[in-house]
Order: structure tokens, then C-alpha cells, then sequence
């Protein structure tokens, strides 16, 4: 008995050795599940717009990595979002191991918290996580009534959020419908398509991609729409993250709201 406890403790050791210990984020939306496993000790480096780490080192935007400053921080594994950002080119100069954090619907972040989990040797954490986000979302009140949302990404150039983004997923277990669909994560869109869609519920977003923005209800070209208007925090809702189950109650219950003030 007492070498099967050995055997099954060096095991244990083992996989700990292997687990993360510099680790370098550039997808800012993986932020939340490092916050949520408990390993921010372990992040030396982010990019210029992901708070919540002070010990750690800005390495640049999501879009323009500094390959310098990544390398001088001897990381041993790297968060990375797209690919189309963070290129075979920019893999092959750090030369650290990669992990591709791109969920676009809520089943794919719960993967890539049992994976983080892993790889930072908190699996059981995760667990306890992935638990929790299902609590969430369980138990949610069907909509009595049709509801078409509307979701703006930016007022100047006029963008929606496709069928291919967290949005379009959060929307659809709230018990919604995206009243413009496109299947992308981000589109140009025009204010005659939107008003053609008769969205029931507009969204917009405040943040790094629609800084100032005048609120929809005060337009001229939406008069004729007869909308309710949503404001969300664009950091809190359009990241694909754990605050996604969050909102999908929170949406459900506006949806709920306003069937029943029809």
C-alpha cells in the first residue's frame, strides 16, 4: 500500500512540475479565468488594456505583442487569442509554448477553463468553477414573447455583433434572437437594416471599441424605432469570459420584463 502512494505521489509531483509558471497573456478576455483559478502570481506579463495584474509587465496590445519584452520575461507559456493577430511569425520568434484562447460561445469557455486549469495545475478549482457558472444559468425563465435584439459594437463605422460571437450565444440563452445576423463575430451594418430588423431590444456597448457614443434613443435616424435600449460595459459583456453567464441571466430577466409590459 505504502508504494502505491508513493507511486501515486510522484505522479502527483509530476504533473505539478509541468504546470505554468510565467506565463505571458495576450488574449485580455483569458484575464477573468486566471482571476477565477486563483493564479494571477503566476502572470508576468499582459497586454496594455487587461487590469487586475499589477506585478505584471504591459508587453503591448493584443494586436502589436512587443517580441522583445515578451522574450526578456523568460515566459514558459503564452495566451494568445486569434491567430490572425498572433501569427506563426510572432510563435516562432517568442518561441514559447502557445495556448489559443478564442471561445465564441459558452460551451467553449467552460473547455478553456478545464483547460487553463490544467495547465496552470488547478483542475480542481476549474471544477469547482465550471460548477458554479452552470448554477448560473439553470433554472432560466423562457421569454413569453418574441424578442429581437439588436446589438452595436460601434456607432461610427455602424457595427453589430454576428452569429459567430459570444454576443449572438449570450442573446440566444437568454431566450432572444439576433435581429441582424451575419455569421461573423464583428459586421458593418447600415441604419436601414437595422430599423428593418425591428429590434425589440437594442444593445450597445461602452468601451474601447465605442468610446463616446450617442445614446440610439436619441438619434434622429431610430424615431421610428420603438425599442426598450440596453447600456452594457463593452469590457463585462462583449469578452468572451465567465462574466458571459452572468449576463445571460441578466439579459433573461430583461427579456422576461419586457414581455410582460407589453
Amino acid at each position: 500500500m505504502s508504494r502505491f502512494l508513493l507511486i501515486i505521489t510522484l505522479i502527483l509531483l509530476s504533473f505539478n512540475a509541468f504546470s505554468a509558471e510565467r506565463v505571458v497573456i495576450l488574449a485580455p478576455a483569458a484575464g477573468d479565468i486566471i482571476h477565477k483559478l486563483g493564479a494571477e502570481s503566476k502572470i508576468v506579463g499582459v497586454t496594455k488594456n487587461l487590469e487586475g495584474f499589477p506585478a505584471a509587465a504591459e508587453v503591448g496590445s493584443h494586436l502589436k505583442p512587443n517580441i522583445e519584452i515578451i522574450k526578456s520575461l523568460r515566459p514558459d507559456l503564452i495566451i494568445a487569442g486569434s491567430g490572425k493577430y498572433f501569427t506563426d511569425e510572432i510563435k516562432a520568434a517568442i518561441g514559447v509554448r502557445t495556448y489559443i484562447y478564442d471561445p465564441s460561445n459558452l460551451a467553449e469557455i467552460l473547455l478553456a477553463l478545464r483547460d487553463l486549469g490544467k495547465e496552470f495545475g488547478k483542475a480542481e478549482v476549474a471544477d469547482t468553477v465550471e460548477k458554479s457558472l452552470k448554477t448560473q444559468i439553470s433554472g432560466l425563465k423562457k421569454p413569453a414573447c418574441r424578442i429581437n435584439v439588436f446589438f452595436e459594437v460601434s456607432q461610427i463605422p455602424l457595427m453589430s455583433a454576428g452569429t459567430d460571437s459570444i454576443v449572438s450565444d449570450i442573446v440566444t440563452r437568454a431566450g432572444g434572437y439576433m435581429s441582424v445576423k451575419e455569421s461573423k463575430k464583428v459586421f458593418k451594418t447600415g441604419i436601414e437594416t437595422v430599423i428593418t430588423g425591428k429590434p425589440d431590444i437594442y444593445i450597445y456597448q461602452i468601451g474601447p471599441m465605442n468610446k463616446n457614443p450617442m445614446p440610439p434613443q436619441s438619434r434622429n435616424e431610430y424615431r421610428s424605432l420603438k425599442a426598450e435600449y440596453v447600456r452594457v460595459d463593452e469590457t463585462e459583456f462583449s469578452r468572451a469570459n465567465t462574466n458571459a453567464f452572468e449576463n445571460v441571466r441578466f439579459l433573461n430577466n430583461i427579456f422576461n420584463n419586457h414581455c410582460s409590459n407589453r
